[in-house]
């Protein structure tokens, strides 16, 4: 039984490593919010913007031909897009976004306290 086990560890051990996982791990390790970049979260609320503003237009449609049955069906799906993308966007971006603003608010005060003092 013991060596059972002990092969089957060996076994998965060796296949996960020849997957490529050590890039993950390099991800993990690199950078804190590995999911996505900055630029991917800019990318992700840009994208949350656009379905939005189609999901309105497609309400304006909606407003004039309440009885569009395909309009419904879409923007429904335009809203659960939007809802979706939000809450990717709220778990792996908003505490990065706020914590680079906070460094460049902070980095700001810093600059000015600085030039007060060489005054």
């Amino acid at each position: 039984m013991y060596k059972l086990i002990l092969i089957s560890v060996l076994f998965f051990s060796l296949i996960s490593h020849g997957d490529g996982h050590e890039n993950i791990k390099e991800k993990f390790t690199n950078h804190p919010n590995y999911l996505l970049s900055f630029e991917e979260c800019k990318e992700t609320k840009n994208g949350i913007a656009e379905l939005l503003s189609a999901t309105d237009s497609v309400w304006k449609e909606i407003e004039l031909n309440p009885m569009n049955e395909k309009k419904w069906i879409e923007v429904s799906g335009l809203s659960d897009l939007a809802a979706n993308y939000s809450t990717i966007y709220d778990v792996w971006c908003k505490d990065m976004v706020n914590k680079r603003v906070a460094m460049r608010m902070m980095a700001k005060k810093k600059k000015s306290i600085k030039n007060k003092k060489e005054r």
